[in-house]
This record gives structure tokens, sequence and C-alpha cells, in this order.
């Protein structure tokens, strides 16, 4: 009985805060589709990207953005950064879960800020290498974005998942 308490409580406030996490994204959205600009999130994955590929040997690399999303990379081979593309959702299903795991506290937010940081790295990564790879062109370029990467960024949040409870006795 106590296990199921502990989960409905869990799941309780899960549901909760991805719920109200979810909204305010929501309205963030909407508050800058109503000044017409491009969110600010999607605006910084897509500038990080951009200087990573430069890092990584893209010559001739552009990038401009503009309501809709960012294009990086050569002329003719650009990639788009749409809003779905900035990893934001992905960080809301992880604090909804870690804080439905702990209760809200300075661990759990410094935990969250932590997991944050690891997928937004990941995700200028992955976008930083696809833009090397539509650069140098071939069928590899198809096979990450529709594989690999959605593999690795969803094993990268499963993993800090895993790692919360470790996460707690480190900072103890």
């Amino acid at each position: 009985m106590l296990k199921e308490k502990e989960f409905v409580k869990f799941l309780s406030r899960f549901t909760l805060t991805y719920c109200a996490l979810f909204g305010i994204y929501q309205l963030y959205l909407k508050f800058t589709v109503y000044n017409q600009s491009l969110d600010w999130v999607t605006y910084s994955v897509s500038e990080f990207s951009f200087y990573l590929a430069q890092l990584l040997g893209v010559t001739n690399c552009t990038f401009s953005c503009f309501i809709e999303g960012c294009y990086v990379g050569q002329e003719g081979k650009l990639i788009h950064i749409a809003e779905g593309c900035n990893g934001l959702s992905l960080a809301i299903a992880y604090s909804a879960f870690i804080i439905g795991y702990s209760n809200l506290n300075w661990k759990t937010l410094l935990q969250i800020l932590f997991g944050l940081l690891t997928i937004q790295s990941f995700n200028v990564l992955r976008i930083g290498i696809l833009i090397v790879l539509r650069d140098f062109g071939g069928d590899a370029y198809f096979y990450f974005i529709k594989y690999l990467f959605g593999t690795v960024i969803y094993a990268s949040i499963f993993t800090l998942w895993w790692l919360q409870p470790q996460f707690n006795k480190w900072l103890n």
C-alpha cells in the first residue's frame, strides 16, 4: 500500500509539473508570436550550433534567423532549426520527472540545472554535427537525423534520470 501511495505522489507531482511547465512554455511561444520574434532558446541553440559547425570545419557557414526559425550551413545545404529543435520539450519532461521523483528543493533545482545544460549541450552538438554532415553530403546525414541522434538524446535523458538518486547522494 505504501508503494502505491508513493507512486501516486510521484505521478501527481510529475503531471502537475509537466502541465505547469508546458503551459508556461506555450504562453512563452504565444508571446513570441505576438511580438513577431523568434524565441530566444531556438536562437541560442542555432547560434551555438553555427559556431560549433565552424569549429568542426564547415567553411562559408552562414547563419540567419527569421520568425519561423534559423538557417545554418552552406548555401544550398542549410539546416532549418525551428522551435521544435530547441530541446525545451525534452527539458520539460526531464524536469517534471525529477520534480516528480523528488520534492522541489535546492538539490532538485541544481540537478534540473545540470540536466538542462546537459540536454542543451547534446542538442547543440547534434545540430552542429548535422550541419557538418549536410556539408559533406551523402546518406549519413539522413541516417543520423532519423535514427542515431534521437536515440542519443533520449538515452542521455534516461541516463540523467537513472543518475538522479546518485546525484542526491553526491549532494549530501
